[in-house]
């Protein structure tokens, strides 16, 4: 019973999430930031530790009043997780936004390196097996601080991003190693740009993310995960691992 209520409750968010909340500009993976060897149907890393670093990029635009931004962003993230009882991990990670675009129509921009943190955590509510999907719930929080150059400003004016994040994901673990799963995430916070010598708020045009991801356990205690994410806020990210 509570495999078929927590599986239907994740799949009515996966149908709802295109609601109305404010969002950043953040790149945040929409899928389980648990250990992939926990879910992928592997033997589970006894320790309960993981070590990971990634690669994000991510395109949407910032709606300011009176004017709009689309942008595009690398980062790049380093990343420990821990596992603190069998169906709840944290994960911290540290980084840089690289390099990007801050386009305003006809004014374009770049978007200078800067430092980016992320703080999320992962409940497993339904660990799966026995012919059903894993199930897993999400939270986060993600801010970056960088400059932006161009974009119908002399010089360089900062811009900082910030965003609360709830996801779910829904997969099934294959041959036990690798794990496919569709997760979507709704979000909200505000970015903060200078325009004209005028501090200006806004937020994403997209508050949402629908992501396709694979999971996959390899030797040795190494892992790889993969995502996507077509709708909504766009983006596309990449990250190894090691747990023991």
């Amino acid at each position: 019973m509570r495999a078929a209520l927590v599986t239907a409750a994740a799949a009515l968010l996966l149908v709802l999430v295109p609601g109305r909340a404010s969002g950043g500009a953040v790149a945040t993976p929409v899928g389980p930031t648990a250990i992939p060897r926990d879910y992928c149907g592997s033997d589970p890393a006894p320790a309960g530790w993981r070590f990971s670093a990634g690669y994000g990029l991510l395109q949407s635009t910032i709606r300011f009043t009176g004017v709009s931004a689309d942008f595009t962003h690398h980062s790049v993230l380093a990343g420990v997780s821990r596992r603190l009882r069998h169906d709840l991990t944290v994960q911290l990670s540290a980084g840089a936004l690289l390099s990007g675009t801050w386009n305003l129509p006809g004014a374009p921009g770049t978007l200078n390196a800067g430092p980016m943190a992320q703080l999320s955590a992962t409940w497993m509510a339904l660990e799966g097996g026995s012919g059903w999907p894993f199930v897993a719930l999400g939270a986060g929080l993600s801010a970056f601080t960088a400059g932006v150059s161009g974009a119908g400003n002399v010089g360089i004016e900062s811009v900082t991003a910030g965003d609360l994040s709830l996801s779910a994901t829904v997969g099934r673990s294959l041959w036990g190693t690798v794990a496919p799963y569709v997760g979507a995430r709704v979000f909200g916070g505000p970015v903060h740009w200078t325009l004209g010598g005028q501090k200006r708020s806004g937020d994403d045009t997209h508050h949402f993310q629908v992501a396709l991801g694979l999971a996959a356990a390899l030797p040795a205690g190494f892992d790889l995960l993969v995502e996507g994410s077509p709708l909504g806020q766009r983006s596309i990210s990449a990250s190894a691992g090691w747990s023991f």
